[in-house]
């Protein structure tokens, strides 16, 4: 599961190359620095956008140097290389490799982000493609028993599943009726709050991946330094996710993170107070504390339920995996289409957005011009 997870982030698995963390530390420091920035300023919720980049920045800058010793430790050197440069010399020039790679590729979706569409979604797009091809590649020159075979049907159907509840929670809305003061007609109460099913979607979570990514990375680091220590080697033993303890502090993990974002990204307050200002209200619910307090239970039992469904779908491959020993990496293929279907979505959601700027902007310049 785990090389699963990192070959989705742009990890590529222990394969020695530049690109060997991939956007794993990029997308650590970002959600972290966007929670950080949430408890900076609790008045407002916001941080000036410079310091937000030096929060990311620094933290990007700090995961990424612990993620390049973690991976450095594990490799073989040849011995020539060793003997020319010493294994210090070595050690650093490797670490500066992998640092640059990843800078790379931060500045490849900072460009996409500016001039392109999908922004990080297409790096991961990639590799989640290259990793399907691969499991595919792998499984389909076995051959198999009934017991193999019913794997391929068991995953197959799930794999259907698990896109269509991708589906129904990316695009399904919740709607909350609002009374709009300032409108005096029969329109006045056609207006609504529109909340997600999934408040913070299914591709927000591939962050909250890296995050438990990251924390496995910093178990192995450390206990590589302090070898007889108990607590670390507990850490190392029973977080990895191949095991039924490590499959639980994964769902902690992943509840914890994706409660605290959803209030970031949606931001209750925000709403309530912007209801307050233009003088509008949710039916049978007062303004100001009161509006903000039934926000926080809608998006609370919202985040909730869609976690449950994700966790089930997540979880539940993992856990008959455990029956088919040797094909971990199948069972996780219903978590590999999880993303590509939100990654396609998302996609296609802002190419439609593109497509339709472009068409209003054409349109204002031919007004503009007078024309028709």
């Amino acid at each position: 599961m785990k090389s699963i997870v990192e070959s989705m982030i742009g990890d590529d698995g222990g394969n020695a190359s530049i690109f060997l963390l991939g956007l794993s530390p990029w997308m650590s420091a970002m959600i972290l620095a966007r929670i950080i920035g949430f408890f900076m300023d609790e008045k407002s919720n916001k941080v000036a956008p410079h310091r937000m980049r030096i929060i990311t920045n620094t933290l990007m800058i700090g995961f990424t140097l612990i993620q390049s010793i973690s991976k450095v430790r594990t490799m073989k050197f040849d011995s020539l290389a060793l003997n020319s440069y010493g294994r210090l010399g070595l050690f650093l020039f490797v670490i500066c490799e992998i640092f640059a790679g990843s800078l790379f590729l931060v500045w490849l979706v900072e460009k996409n982000m500016k001039l392109g569409i999908g922004g990080p979604s297409l790096i991961i797009l990639i590799n989640i493609i290259i990793n399907i091809s691969m499991v595919i590649g792998k499984y389909s020159s076995h051959t198999f028993n009934h017991v193999g075979i019913m794997a391929y049907v068991i995953v197959f159907f799930y794999i259907l599943m698990t896109v269509a509840v991708t589906i129904i929670l990316t695009q399904s809305e919740v709607r909350i009726p609002v009374y709009k003061s300032s409108i005096h007609n029969e329109y006045a109460s056609s207006n609504y709050l529109l909340f997600k099913l999934n408040p913070l979607g299914t591709l927000p979570s591939m962050y909250i991946v890296s995050i438990y990514a990251l924390l496995i990375s910093l178990f192995h680091t450390f206990h590589e330094l302090y070898k007889e220590n108990k607590i670390l080697s507990m850490l190392v033993k029973y977080c990895d996710i191949e095991h039924l303890s490590g499959i639980l502090f994964f769902i902690s993990l992943f509840f914890l993170f994706s409660i605290i974002l959803s209030f970031i990204i949606v931001d209750p307050k925000d709403i309530a107070d912007n209801l307050l200002k233009n003088g509008d209200c949710i039916e049978n619910v007062r303004p100001g504390k009161q509006t903000k307090n039934y926000l926080n239970m809608v998006l609370l039992v919202l985040t909730v339920i869609s976690n449950i469904i994700i966790m089930i779908i997540m979880v539940t491959p993992l856990l008959v995996g455990f029956s088919f020993k040797g094909k971990t990496d199948l069972f996780s293929m219903p978590l590999t289409f999880m993303i590509l279907t939100s990654i396609v979505l998302n996609v296609k959601e802002e190419f439609d957005t593109r497509l339709l700027g472009n068409v209003y902007e054409k349109r204002l310049i031919h007004l503009e011009r007078g024309e028709k």
